[in-house]
């Protein structure tokens, strides 16, 4: 099956490398990779400019359901560092996981600092749990795929996606949502900590380092390659089709061109 044809019409980019269960190799894991990651950068380019005039309400509504991303991305990759073996990737994952909780102090737990910057563009505390159905079927069903397939699989799934593309989306929103009207005219008063963090260098070391443990785990384990190749598809799919979703609901006439 090849990536694009597994994906929505709606949500589709155009992906030049084609995938083939069972005829990967390293070069051609990462070259298949890097040309995803480039298509996502351009398809969430594309779509994010909606930001940039979306009515403020739309806007809060938007930034809300990403919430629930985050959530649950930390609650599979816990679920990933049980089923991988010693080595470095389950240690540099451990190290990522416990930065996302806070290393000890819940207050800094990356859950809780998005929530601080939601609250200071006036999401009310009520709507924080309000999350798209839609959405939290695509999740849900990510941490049961986590939950059943092998750990490579998993690898792949929240591994690469949640680290490498997650990164990839939340930069290019950032640079939208930053010029929004309501954000130049608030600049002061937003709690920004959420987005120093993870459009930052910080962030793009843990990009780096991760792509090196998954080098490093391919090589120790090539036979991994088809079910890491899957995840990495099916990650692609869900994540797309995540925004997608939150498109639709807060900007259904542009989403419906794009």
């Amino acid at each position: 099956m090849s990536l694009e044809n597994s994906l929505s019409p709606l949500a589709t980019p155009t992906f030049p490398v084609a995938m083939h269960s069972g005829q990967w190799d390293r070069d051609s894991f990462w070259t298949f990779a890097d040309a995803a990651k480039e298509a996502t950068e351009a398809l969430a380019a594309q779509k994010m400019k909606a930001l940039e005039n979306m009515p403020v309400d739309a806007l809060r509504e938007f930034c809300t359901q990403y919430r629930f991303f985050t959530i649950e991305y930390i609650s599979d990759l816990a679920l990933l560092l049980a089923k991988l073996p010693f080595g470095g990737l389950r240690s540099l994952l451990s190290q990522i996981l416990s930065e996302e909780l806070g290393e000890g102090d819940a207050s800094r737990a990356h859950p809780e600092i998005y929530d601080r910057f939601l609250l200071s563009i006036g999401v009310p505390r009520e709507r924080l749990d309000r999350a798209l159905p839609e959405n939290r079927r695509i999740l849900g069903a990510l941490t049961q795929e986590m939950n059943q397939r092998e750990p490579a699989f998993g690898v792949g799934l929240r591994g690469m996606g949640g680290e490498c593309l997650c990164q990839t989306y939340l930069s290019v929103m950032f640079e939208h949502l930053r010029v929004h009207p309501y954000m130049r005219e608030n600049e002061h008063l937003i709690d920004w900590e959420f987005w120093t963090i993870h459009t930052g260098e910080e962030d793009i070391v843990h990009g780096e380092l991760t792509r090196a443990a998954i080098d490093r785990y391919i090589q120790d384990e090539p036979g991994a390659l088809p079910e890491l190749a899957q995840g990495y598809e099916r990650s692609i799919t869900a994540w797309n089709r995540f925004w997608q979703n939150i498109f639709d609901y807060c900007a259904p006439q542009r989403s419906a061109v794009s």
